[in-house]
């Protein structure tokens, strides 16, 4: 029989580490009013964000007409000698372009990478000099490419602030591409790969988009969302693990949209709607074209009387948040892992070990150490049997059933003990 005690094993908090890899950055993609600063214009790798900037170079190409989705990308002997992550295309095979697109967004296959810029620009060198040079245009100033996969290159930086810009960009200028970034899987040549973007799974109201690691960089990712109509980008450089980046990037994202709902004037309301259309890069803007709010991003902070207090703002947000910010980084392991989980109660054990089982991959994938316990309660007379996952953080905890509730699954988060 499973565990049926629960011990809430209360660890003292540690003092987050300095991290010279850290950076993150919040931003309301609608009016441009930073929510959330921390290093945002120091530079940092771009490890696999840098597939972002791979896919917006692509999606120029296809709403030209030059590149089909349709397509085949043949496979050459340097796309094929990439390192992991990759698909493992053999070299002189093709792929579809919008397989390709699929492989970029959910499993930041390297090979795929470079196959689409030789197939772009003919070379991977001359696809990264477009690369930097559509950076410019987008106004990210602190932003080189050296390639198309975010492979390490010490001359291959950016910052947390030029890749919000590139974020942005990127949802406005092709909203029909958009659907890609919301995928958790895609299925080639037999084979499921599913997306690394938990959060996409675990923060409500999620919309996409990518992730990155490189030994030099740190865990980095880069998320959209919306609740009640207010679109943001946030992106988080240098987490030490997958885990601890998600997690700070959830609570960043949470607290700014509990600081906009807290006070509502803080965002210029008059200007929330996503501003349409875009000027892409290139393009003169026709007489009649509103002023678009993105623009904005492109402001230094400062707290002019013209713009937002955002001094006021981060106060304001840094006092809603529990866990250190200045870093960002506090290793997750750090603390209390005294909350649970309850998925269900049965009168059968063999039920609740069934509803376990059934969730555990939904679970694991936010909270990988969770616990599967089932605890027995007697109640007028018989046993009820609750399916639980225990030895969770309370966030881990409120993260699971963010992601179970809009499926319709049941989830309660309690501390342990209850």
């Amino acid at each position: 029989m499973m565990g049926l005690v629960l011990v809430a094993g209360l660890m003292a908090p540690g003092q987050a580490v300095a991290n010279p890899k850290y950076a993150a950055f919040v931003i309301h993609e609608g009016t441009g009013d930073v929510l959330f600063s921390r290093y945002a214009d120091s530079r940092r790798y771009p490890a696999s964000l840098t597939k972002m900037m791979t896919l917006y170079v692509l999606f120029e190409d296809i709403e030209s007409g030059r590149i089909k989705l349709d397509d085949k990308i043949k496979i050459s002997t340097r796309a094929a000698g990439q390192p992991a992550s990759k698909l493992g295309i053999k070299k002189g095979t093709t792929i579809k372009v919008e397989t390709a697109i699929e492989a970029l967004v959910i499993k930041s296959a390297n090979d795929v990478a470079t196959a689409v810029a030789e197939h772009v620009s003919g070379s991977e060198v001359a696809f990264a000099r477009r690369m930097t040079r559509t950076a410019r245009d987008l106004g990210m100033r602190s932003t080189t490419f050296r390639n198309a996969s975010g492979l390490p290159n010490r001359r291959q930086v950016t910052t947390a602030r030029d890749m919000a810009k590139l974020a942005i960009r990127l949802r406005q200028d092709f909203p029909s591409r958009q659907h890609y970034f919301k995928q958790s899987s895609f299925k080639w040549n037999g084979k499921k790969y599913r997306s690394h973007n938990n959060v996409l799974r675990s923060f409500s109201g999620a919309t996409g988009l990518k992730t990155g690691y490189t030994r030099a960089s740190g865990y980095n990712l880069a998320t959209s969302a919306t609740r009640n109509g207010h679109p943001l980008v946030g992106i988080v450089l240098g987490g030490r693990s997958g885990a601890t980046r998600d997690r700070h990037m959830r609570q960043i994202m949470a607290n700014a949209y509990s600081a906009i709902k807290a006070r509502p004037s803080r965002i210029k309301s008059a200007f929330t709607e996503p501003p349409r259309p875009s000027l892409k890069p290139g393009k003169a803007a026709p007489s009649n074209l509103p002023v678009v709010m993105a623009s904005i991003v492109d402001m230094p902070v400062t707290n002019s009387a013209d713009v937002l207090n955002l001094k006021a703002l981060e106060d304001a947000i840094a006092s809603l948040a529990p866990a250190p910010v200045g870093q960002g980084d506090a290793d997750i392991e750090q603390e209390p892992r005294d909350w649970s989980v309850q998925l269900g109660a049965y009168r059968q054990q063999i039920h609740a070990m069934q509803r376990l089982s059934t969730l555990e991959e939904d679970v694991t994938t936010i909270a990988p150490e969770a616990e599967r316990t089932i605890l027995p309660k007697k109640l007028g007379g018989r046993t009820l049997y609750r399916a639980r996952y225990a030895d969770v953080t309370e966030a881990e905890a409120a993260a699971v059933c963010d992601a179970l509730k809009p499926k319709g699954e049941d989830c309660l988060a309690m501390p342990a003990g209850r």
